[in-house]
């Protein structure tokens, strides 16, 4: 249970949220041709990012990053070792969107497909889901990105969109079907579900709804206007809400969408002593990652997350998990390009704890993303099209994955994601108080700050994913 409410989400986890979205697009123009972005010397990739320097200028430091920063480290450090592929270099172009400017997904859009005419488009997390049609399926332009995508957008864009994470309608169903079938879920649950208008959090909202309703639970479904992008709005219905479900006897909640989304919730119902479980799941990027983790306030407890993301948290909280083969590669090659030494699970940028500085964990979706590309590039030959690259990354049946789906994952006939497993993980708590254990870990997380502890389920942790 939790006992107070949560601060909004600090550091780049507030990035998928603080924009306005925009309406999904229909229909789409046909490609520039297919050697668009392809010249006789380089690859032209627009690397999408949140325009920290638009933030800077406003007096609001997240991270302590430039956007050029942002993108050398996320981008660059990982293909500049890889050198040229077919004799062609990659050039990179830096395309950032404004978090706190609601206009600012149209002209990232523009800037990106149209003012440039890059062979594809790539983004690791935060780039709003309903900004994602004006680039893949208007302007008919490949789009990359390590977070979910919904099926309405996934069909409209078709080959023009690959993604890391679960979709958010299997993110739902599955976090229901995963809890029901291990038992952890009681049959007596009384249900309320917060969800949104956004698309991607609306789409796992219906999906747990669908779902528990078909397994006979009680539900109770709330509807934020996220759309409307008013925060007192937004905080007058998630206060609500908490309202709606202690009137309604609910003793179970889930959340669908990332965590700044519903604080007031969180500030109702410590107000009123209502204590539900709560269960959160990812309809929207940067809700069950560790930057998200790192960001809670130190008040929050009994959150718990049903998702593919994993961290470097041991299981039940027992030590520091070790890097697989792909993170320990991406590990250094982030290190060298940032010249810095990562920080296993902190927040991204540089935090100070107690006069000690810590420098950020690597970006593990940027990681996995450009270790699928690259290859995939350079199996295109010298003649590169879209349609030769696609078919080479959606070839990869099982591949390395970093701080996801216990380290591996694949493509498949009609699944253009990666993740195929899922896991439960637990909130800890951690702040600058909080005392350094003899295994090295503070509250079970493996730095000075707060992060999500994978905890074992009827003897076994990662359960894989219904028809993956």
């Amino acid at each position: 249970m939790f006992r107070s409410a949560l601060r909004a989400v600090a550091g780049l986890a507030v990035f998928a949220l603080l924009a306005g979205a925009l309406a999904v697009p229909s229909g789409a123009s046909s490609r520039a041709g297919a050697n668009q972005g392809i010249t006789k010397d380089s690859i032209q990739i627009v690397g999408i990012v949140p325009d920290l320097d638009a933030l800077a200028s406003r007096g609001i430091q997240l991270s302590g990053l430039s956007t050029q920063g942002f993108m050398d480290g996320w981008f660059r450090a990982y293909s500049n070792p890889y050198g040229k592929i077919n004799g062609r270099n990659i050039e990179w172009i830096t395309v950032g969107w404004d978090p706190i400017d609601t206009t600012s997904f149209d002209a990232a859009c523009t800037k990106a497909v149209q003012d440039n005419k890059p062979f594809l488009v790539i983004n690791a997390s935060g780039f709003r889901d309903s900004a994602i049609p004006c680039i893949a399926v208007d302007n008919d332009t490949p789009y990359l990105s390590g977070d979910m995508m919904q099926g309405a957008l996934q069909k409209a864009a078709g080959k023009n969109l690959v993604s890391l994470s679960l979709p958010p309608e299997v993110a739902g169903r599955e976090a229901v079907r995963f809890l029901a079938t291990t038992k952890t879920l009681p049959k007596t649950a009384n249900v309320g579900i917060i969800s949104s208008n956004i698309p991607g959090p609306k789409a796992a909202g219906d999906a747990v709804e669908q779902e528990l309703k078909k397994r006979g639970y009680k539900t109770n479904k709330v509807e934020l206007n996220g759309l409307a992008s008013d925060p007192t709005a937004l905080r007058t219905e998630a206060a609500t809400a908490a309202t709606t479900f202690r009137s309604a006897g609910v003793d179970t909640v889930f959340n669908v969408q990332s965590f700044t989304q519903v604080g007031a919730f969180f500030d109702e119902a410590v107000r009123t002593n209502y204590k539900p479980q709560m269960y959160a799941v990812d309809g929207q990027g940067q809700t069950c990652t560790f930057n998200a983790a790192g960001g809670m306030s130190a008040n929050a407890t009994g959150v718990i997350c049903v998702t593919a993301y994993d961290g470097k948290a041991g299981l039940d909280g027992k030590g520091v998990r070790p890097d697989n083969a792909l993170e320990a590669e991406c590990r250094t090659k982030f290190e060298a390009q940032r010249k810095l030494t990562t920080t296993p699970n902190a927040p991204s940028g540089t935090r100070t704890v107690n006069g000690v500085k810590y420098d950020g964990d690597l970006d593990p979706l940027s990681c996995t993303l450009m270790n699928l590309l690259l290859p995939a590039l350079k199996k295109a030959g010298k003649k590169p099209t879209w349609d030769k690259v696609y078919k080479n990354l959606i070839s990869v049946e099982q591949g390395p994955a970093a701080y996801m789906s216990n380290g591996e994952g694949g493509f498949a006939k009609n699944k253009p994601y990666f993740a195929n497993q899922m896991h439960m993980m637990r909130l800890a708590l951690v702040d600058a108080n909080t005392p350094k254990a003899a295994d090295g870990t503070y509250n079970g997380c493996p730095s000075p700050f707060s992060c999500w502890i994978p905890v074992e389920v009827n003897g076994k942790e990662w359960y894989p994913i219904s028809g993956a």
